[in-house]
């Protein structure tokens, strides 16, 4: 009985692949093409996956329409005057490797994003999770066989690694329920010290290295022990943080910082849309009381 019930969820998500693969071509050509009204029909008033054929062609068109935008956004600093063969190049000294860090918290949050646009279509949570990580994870390295084209950049297989970890761990979290009290989040504040390439014009916030701060959100209260749970405000939990300084000068080092942190998914709200926003924003850490553990340390009131 178990061998079948193994195959039947097989042949379910094998259908709902196949939904999806439909939903792409429904959005590229006109709809009476593609199926007979009365096969239409049938699929979309079909009780086994309950997955809108509409919302799903919203969701595919959106990344695709995403990929053609990054792809021509690109095109004139990246590609225009630096195309060649494709090659791998690994970079180790670029910005002290935080740009790994961007990989992974860009991925990861994609694959979030994905997961919750393929809940909204009608996937169950399971498969959601699945092919919300391979949606980030192919947008992403989509991203990467293109810089395998341009002269001074390649195909960098480590940003790649930190795509695959990023576009993975909320799967991670999915399986290991225990992980959900650890969460990706990112902080920007602007930096006049960037390290992008004199011949770029991408989006300084991209390259401002120095701006960007990546964090590993904890979930205290959910990680102590019943009895002591109640002494810990289930909304206030701790941060590790990380970023560089210095760059473009011979002394540049890395910054590490513990601070104060909120989680939002503990906010107020029984309707799916606060639900969705407070745990949308608990991706980004907001200003807190902090100390700079690394170097020397330095307290903050308020750290940005």
């Amino acid at each position: 009985m178990e061998t079948l019930e193994r195959r039947l969820a097989v042949e379910v998500r094998k259908t709902r692949c196949f939904g999806a693969l439909l939903a792409i071509v429904c959005f590229l050509l006109p709809a009476d093409i593609v199926l007979p009204q009365t096969e239409k029909t049938a699929f979309l008033t079909n009780d086994s996956s309950h997955v809108s054929i509409t919302r799903l062609s919203i969701f595919v068109g959106s990344v695709i329409a995403s990929g053609v935008a990054v792809h021509f956004a690109r095109y004139e600093p990246l590609w225009k005057d630096h195309y060649t063969s494709f090659y791998f190049r690994e970079d180790f000294s670029y910005a002290r490797n935080q740009d790994k860090l961007l990989h992974f918290y860009g991925s990861g949050l994609g694959s979030v994003i994905s997961t919750k646009a393929l809940s909204w279509a009608g996937y169950d949570e399971q498969d959601a999770v699945l092919c919300g990580a391979a949606t980030s994870l192919a947008f992403f390295t989509f991203m990467k066989m293109e810089d395998g084209h341009i002269d001074y950049l390649g195909f960098d297989r480590v940003d790649e690694l930190a795509n695959l970890l990023g576009a993975g761990y909320p799967l991670a979290q999915y399986y290991v329920p225990w992980l959900k009290s650890f969460t990706p989040k990112g902080s920007y504040v602007a930096s006049p010290n960037t390290v992008v390439a004199s011949e770029q014009k991408l989006p300084s916030f991209l390259e401002d290295h120095e701006g960007q701060k990546f964090w590993m959100g904890i979930t205290v209260h959910d990680l102590l022990p019943k009895n002591l749970q109640e002494y810990w405000p289930s909304i206030l939990g701790l941060a590790a943080g990380y970023t560089v300084r210095g760059l473009n000068t011979p002394h540049s080092y890395h910054e590490t910082i513990i601070a104060l942190d909120l989680d939002l998914r503990k906010l107020p709200g029984d309707s799916a849309f606060l639900k969705t926003m407070w745990e949308m924003l608990n991706y980004i850490h907001l200003p807190m009381p902090a100390v700079r553990v690394s170097q020397s340390a330095i307290w903050y009131g308020l750290y940005f």
